[in-house]
């Protein structure tokens, strides 16, 4: 039968196993102290990381500790136990009565940003006291973790040294290097502030709604309603009513007044998605309320004022709608005022990596999948593909390879790109990869027409035979393969 010492110690292991995943140094943190609770026994545990920017966990979340046992710990740089019985301090033991506590257990616990803190756990009322042998396992659990808390800020330093090397920019949700976006973000900077209509123009999937609420919330209307309406999705004998409200009675099943999208957006904004969508007799309403800056409910002749700033957005060719009198050339105008065109995901270079990144992180932890990362295969897949359904199809096929995916590596078959990795494999992703990709190429081709002379290979080259062997020699290449 295994003592209770080694069942603790193959459950501390398991748990070591689960603390590899966290690679924020915060998630870590909160991990160490629910595994040490759990582990040990604990009735409470308290995690301090000390230093300016303490970090101070809990659980449960109100605690009293012995500060006797704290100094005592980080005195003798070591775990240290503490129990009720054995002990002859009286100030700890002062603390012991007050709290009912049976036993102390505490270390101190460094970080890369401090060695004040300290890792605390206390038993209350309880018949068994912490062992040496508990404090022993303690000891050795906190030394590992406090390699995990290095390794976890040094990974976060290292990611962040790596984003200002590829010029990697968050923000406000958004993730981007690629100038195109640098772009986008930077005129929809200009244009939050100012009170004029907005039109997003792309293709479908490019993520036009998200350029349309970051422009909102950096708008002066931020704190007010945003409304998304997809005007493709709406029944044309329901778009009215929803847009502008009705009327008590107004048709069959009013029974009551209503607001409309319009009204719910008073102050704020109202995004039209799909405005190419919008019936002719709708356009011309809509132009109205662009006009005179007010709507009419259904079934009422008041006239409501509102105040809103619409954003819309299309993939339609509008100046080819209105050639074809599908789209008022009026309201054209009228919405047309400043265009922010969406690139497509395929023109966004590495954007598409960090965007598989960041949606990696965001599904493993809805989906309780933990935590995943890219294979270089599937990089270059990805880099490979042309996207035709944008950001949104690059979110679905993520989604889908975190089913797929074993080991925590995602692998192109799992995002469902397996018949380009052949492609992709010729597609370089660095600098040296592509000169050795042409290196190779044209080598090979001066050696098939020399008939792997290397002299005249050299000569029609313009380098010197021996530069020629050197790079040969680099690359793998053989004469032999080229003689004819």
């Amino acid at each position: 039968m295994k003592s209770e010492s080694m069942l603790a110690t193959e459950r501390m292991l398991d748990v070591v196993r689960i603390l590899l995943d966290e690679v924020q140094p915060e998630s870590l943190f909160v991990k160490i102290l629910e595994v040490a609770k759990d582990v040990l026994h604990a009735d409470a545990a308290v995690l301090d990381t000390g230093g300016e920017n303490a970090i101070h966990l809990s659980n449960p979340e109100k605690v009293s500790i012995s500060i006797s046992a704290v100094k005592q710990a980080k005195l003798e740089k070591k775990a240290v136990v503490w129990n009720q019985l054995d002990d002859d301090s009286a100030d700890l033991s002062k603390s012991i009565v007050q709290n009912q506590l049976t036993s102390i257990m505490v270390s101190p616990f460094r970080t890369p940003e401090s060695e004040a803190g300290y890792l605390y756990l206390q038993r209350a009322a309880r018949e068994e006291p912490f062992t040496e042998d508990d404090s022993a396992l303690f000891d050795s659990f906190v030394m590992v973790c406090e390699k995990f808390a290095f390794a976890a800020f040094d990974r976060l330093r290292d990611k962040e040294s790596l984003n200002v090397l590829r010029n990697v920019i968050r923000k406000d949700g958004i993730v981007y290097s690629s100038k195109a976006m640098s772009d986008l973000i930077a005129l929809a900077d200009k244009l939050a502030g100012l009170p004029m209509p907005v039109i997003i123009r792309g293709e479908t999937g490019t993520g036009k709604e998200v350029i349309a609420r970051y422009i909102h919330r950096h708008s002066p209307r931020a704190d007010k309603p945003f409304i998304a309406v997809n005007c493709g999705a709406i029944p044309e004998h329901l778009m009215e009513s929803l847009l502008f409200g009705h009327a008590k009675g107004s048709f069959t099943g009013a029974i009551e007044t209503r607001k409309g999208f319009f009204e719910e957006a008073d102050g704020g904004t109202i995004f039209l998605d799909e405005i190419g969508e919008l019936p002719m007799n709708m356009q011309v309403k809509l132009l109205r309320v662009l006009q005179e800056k007010h709507i009419t409910r259904v079934g009422d002749n008041r006239e409501i004022p509102v105040n809103v700033r619409i954003i819309s957005a299309t993939h339609v060719d509008l100046e080819e709608a209105v050639k074809a009198k599908r789209f008022r050339e009026d309201l054209y105008f009228r919405i047309q005022v400043m265009p922010v065109e969406m690139p497509p995901l395929r023109d966004r270079g590495q954007d598409v990596v960090l965007l598989a990144e960041e949606f990696l992180t965001r599904y493993g932890a809805e989906y309780g999948r933990g935590k995943f990362h890219l294979s270089r295969n599937a990089e270059k897949a990805m880099l490979s593909y042309h996207w035709p359904g944008n950001v949104r199809e690059l979110e679905n096929k993520v989604q889908k390879a975190l089913v797929q995916a074993v080991h925590g590596v995602v692998q192109p078959a799992d995002l469902g790109l397996g018949d380009v990795q052949s492609q992709a494999k010729e597609s370089p992703r660095t600098l040296k990869e592509a000169r050795e990709i042409v290196e190779r190429e044209v080598i090979g081709r001066a050696l098939s027409d020399s008939n792997a002379n290397l002299t005249l290979a050299a000569t029609i080259l313009g380098i010197d035979r021996k530069v020629l062997r050197e790079i040969m020699e680099r690359l793998g290449m053989k004469k032999e393969d080229y003689k004819k």
